[in-house]
């Protein structure tokens, strides 16, 4: 999986809900730093902070790893 693609898709779809870095760090329990280098691409992040984050966003992990390994 391309951890850019990943944390780009993560990135679109918490701007698409009108939600800053804090905001979603907030409601998944995840630091503020840790989301930022997702976002970024960088890191290795543990599935259990993916699924946090993922919870958070209403995203399917499944759909998502489909998308970024197409592309």
């Amino acid at each position: 999986m391309d951890l850019h693609v990943f944390g780009q898709i993560i990135r679109e779809k918490r701007n698409a809900l009108g939600l800053k870095q804090e905001d979603l760090s907030l409601q998944s329990g995840v630091a503020i730093k840790t989301i930022h280098s997702i976002e970024l691409g960088k890191g290795n992040p543990a599935i259990k902070t993916i699924i946090r984050i993922f919870d958070a966003l209403s995203l399917d992990l499944l759909i998502v790893a489909a998308k970024t390994a197409k592309k």
